[in-house]
C-alpha cells in the first residue's frame, strides 16, 4: 500500500510541483495551502509524511508541527524554507529552498523508509 504525504505550501505552483514528483514516484499526495487547511486535512485522515513551508499564512509550519504532537499525532515531518536555514524542532528535516527535486524525492524516501512501521 503506498505512503501517504501532506504537502504543504502557501506557494501553489511549488506545493503543485512537489504533489506531482511525489505521485510520480508512487506516493499517495494530498495538498494543502496553509497551516490551518493542513491540520483540518491530518485531523481528516492522518498521512504517513508532512512535507511543509515554514512560513505561511493562518499557521506556518512549525506551528503546524507543534499542534499535531500537542495532540498526541506524532507524524515524520519535512520543512521548507527559502528564509530561514534550519528550524529548531527535534527530529524534523529541513530542505533550504529552492530545491533540488531530485534531492526532496532522495529525502522523503528516506523519510518514509526510516518510518515505515508508522501508527496513526
Amino acid at each position: 500500500m503506498p505512503r501517504t504525504i501532506l504537502v504543504v505550501d502557501d506557494d501553489r505552483p511549488i506545493a503543485d510541483v512537489l504533489a506531482d514528483l511525489l505521485c510520480d514516484e508512487g506516493y499517495d499526495v494530498r495538498t494543502a495551502y496553509d497551516g490551518q487547511a493542513a491540520l483540518r486535512e491530518f485531523e481528516r485522515e492522518p498521512v504517513d509524511l508532512i512535507l511543509s513551508d515554514v512560513s505561511m499564512p493562518r499557521l506556518d509550519g512549525p506551528a503546524l508541527i507543534r499542534q499535531l504532537r500537542a495532540r498526541g499525532r506524532a507524524v515524520p515531518v519535512i520543512l521548507m524554507s527559502a528564509v530561514y536555514q534550519d528550524v529548531d524542532l527535534p527530529g524534523v528535516e529541513f530542505v533550504p529552498k529552492p530545491f533540488d527535486v531530485g534531492q526532496v524525492a532522495d529525502l522523503v524516501a528516506r523519510v518514509v523508509e526510516q518510518n515505515g512501521a508508522l501508527h496513526r
